[in-house]
């Protein structure tokens, strides 16, 4: 186990999956970024079927962003079993990078889960009293729901359902409907063969929400969620067949996972007898060996003994008559229906078609209107750099380019620690290093060299937050004035973007910023490189993306929420965190966006992080 990670994870079952609940925990002293989970187990056993809360999700990789020291963040995966099995096993590797920018990861110890189809052997049946005394003792209940979206016909769908229930060796107790047969219920009772347990099944459906509930109570959750993933999916495969068309029946997610009182089974009795809004068909009240009450007791004004056979052939005749002419009008209501559904659906598909050109055209004025105000915007400053282009100066040796006043809107909605995106105004021209310190520029004051790769004209790196602190009293002391700092994060993206509003101050195609831009190299075999050999940016800054990852002046936070929107550096706060910017020789593209935001802690010496400074006027 990776001693700066703690994993936590639990199982449950719940509405036929398996719920497997994950707690990630960051017990190091510094941030962990890019915290990624990679699962992995028998497809053939197990699939994801979703996961909350909405973490992105990426080739099958659940992505949960940043985990601060001391922090947590937690997710519930849903495992749909594809099949029964004894044991399944659940693995996951979680990566990160660290403050550093190093990759690192851990596996979190396998779970073994295992979901058990029972099989069923009923050999009795029980009546209304002994079916309303289990729902009440049976401590495991759950439920799928299904929408139908298409075909919706009750009596249909009724005979559907109990073609896959009855498929196993249950009982038929009760089937219950409203005299207006908007509601219907089925009810069943069976008992496992290996372990004789109870089991009570129902089916529901509504004509007010188009929904078929499959419930089911228990005495073991394994038996449970197995019995519903094994009938749940053959009910839905069963559906979209023979009723709904594929695509048209939809798992329906019950958020607390309460179980669905029977409305229709409460305006019953123990004894069997309903209320008049209630029809109970096949209501003959059969005797048990393990009813409810003094055995073979029957209610008062209840028939009793099995159904009438041998009626008289003119009473089966006139039946047979009946149900033709029934059969025949719902023939014809269904083809009506079908016929009503593809008219609406072309409808529904004109009108959406009508939607989306409306959209497409205001999309489309829009972007024009934003080119425009793009174009007046470059030349606008491109009037302003003719006026008054940046001036170059060299002090102690660094070479310093000037930034003009302006305004610029600070952020973007790419990452979540780069919003909100606000205006900030620079009202003071500034000087800023036309390229990082370089270990030269840094031996002439300090008198040392720290960095891992060694050349004069490199970027200084392997240099700390508070390292930088003591060459800037020390820059200031030479020339005996307080001229220098480094720039607040605001100063570092605006004279970044340089006047420009895209990902990078080249533009968004990251295939070119090969040309600007040092990245992407391998941790192992790669390094910084001299600075100015790739391309400036369009005020003569160079190497603002990649190489080395630059310090500035902030104190971190975890968005711009109260970000000062003068310019000034942003040190109120207790966290003891510092900004980097730009990206770095081994960084990804990403990383060196202009408005891409990352931290370390002011005591880190990194082999990817260096400085530029700042000189007022």
């Amino acid at each position: 186990m990776n001693p700066t990670l703690q994993i936590l994870r639990e199982t449950e079952f719940y509405q036929g999956f398996i719920r497997f609940k994950m707690s990630i925990t960051n017990e190091s002293p510094s941030i962990m970024a890019d915290v990624i989970l990679d699962f992995y187990f028998e497809e053939a056993l197990l699939r994801i079927d979703r996961h909350e809360p909405d973490f992105q999700l990426k080739n099958g990789k659940i992505f949960l962003g940043n985990i601060h020291s001391g922090e947590s963040k937690s997710v519930a995966v849903y495992f749909d079993p594809l099949m029964c099995s004894r044991g399944a096993e659940i693995n996951c590797q979680v990566t990160y990078r660290d403050a550093g920018g190093m990759l690192g990861s851990a596996f979190m110890e396998p779970k073994m889960v295992s979901v058990v189809c029972p099989i069923l052997n009923t050999d009795s049946d029980i009546n209304i009293g002994r079916l309303k005394e289990f729902i009440e003792v049976l401590p495991n209940r759950d439920s799928k729901v299904y929408e139908i979206q298409s075909g919706f016909d009750i009596s249909r769908l009724v005979h559907i359902a109990r073609e896959v229930v009855e498929k196993h060796d249950v009982r038929h107790i009760r089937t219950l409907h409203t005299k207006d047969k908007k509601e219907c219920e089925v009810w069943y009772y069976g008992k496992t063969k290996v372990h004789q347990e109870n089991l009570v099944i129902k089916i529901s459906l509504r004509s007010e929400t188009e929904s078929l509930e499959l419930f089911a109570a228990t005495e073991r959750a394994k038996s449970l969620a197995g019995f519903l993933a094994e009938v749940g999916r053959n009910m839905k495969n069963s559906l979209e067949a023979r009723a709904a068309g594929r695509g048209n029946v939809t798992n329906l997610t019950i958020k607390d996972s309460v179980i669905q009182r029977s409305s229709l089974l409460d305006h019953c009795d123990m004894s069997g007898m309903c209320s008049t809004n209630i029809i109970v068909e096949d209501s003959v009240i059969q005797r048990s060996s393990i009813s409810s009450g003094r055995a073979g007791e029957v209610p008062l004004g209840v028939e009793t003994g099995v159904r009438t056979e041998g009626r008289e052939s003119e009473a089966l005749r006139k039946q047979q008559e009946e149900l033709d002419r029934l059969r025949k009008e719902i023939e014809e209501l269904q083809r009506q229906r079908e016929k009503e559904d593809r008219l609406r659906q072309e409808r529904e598909h004109q009108e959406k078609q009508k939607e989306e050109e409306e959209k497409l055209r205001q999309e489309l004025e829009r972007l024009r209107k934003q080119k425009e105000e793009e174009a007046e915007k470059l030349r606008k400053q491109r009037e302003a750099r003719k006026s008054g282009a940046p001036k170059a100066l060299t002090c102690q040796g660094i070479e310093f380019v000037q930034i003009p006043v302006g305004e610029f809107m600070m952020g973007s909605e790419d990452g979540g620690a780069e919003r909100p995106v606000h205006k900030v105004t620079i009202k003071n021209s500034f000087y800023l290093g036309k390229y990082p310190i370089t270990q030269k520029q840094w031996k002439a004051v300090m008198g040392s060299n720290p960095s891992e790769f060694k050349g004069d004209d490199r970027p200084v790196e392997h240099v700390s937050w508070n390292d930088v602190q003591a060459f800037i009293r020390k820059l200031n002391q030479m020339e005996g004035a307080d001229k220098y700092r480094l720039p607040s994060e605001a100063e570092w993206e605006y004279a970044c973007r340089a006047g420009t509003t895209t990902r990078y101050y080249f533009g968004d195609d990251e295939s070119k910023l090969g040309v600007y831009a040092w990245y992407d190299e391998d941790w192992n075999s790669g390094s910084t490189h001299p600075v100015g050999q790739k391309k400036p940016n369009p005020w003569g800054l160079y190497d603002m993306h990649g190489n080395v990852f630059e310090w500035c002046q902030d104190r971190w936070h975890d968005n711009y929420n109260g970000a000062p929107s003068d310019g000034n550096a942003w040190e109120s706060g207790s966290g003891s965190l510092r900004v980097s910017r730009g990206g770095g020789w081994y960084g990804i593209a990403g990383y060196c966006r202009s408005a891409n935001r990352c931290s370390g802690v002011p005591v880190i010496r990194s082999y990817s992080f260096g400085f530029r400074v700042l000189r007022k006027l």
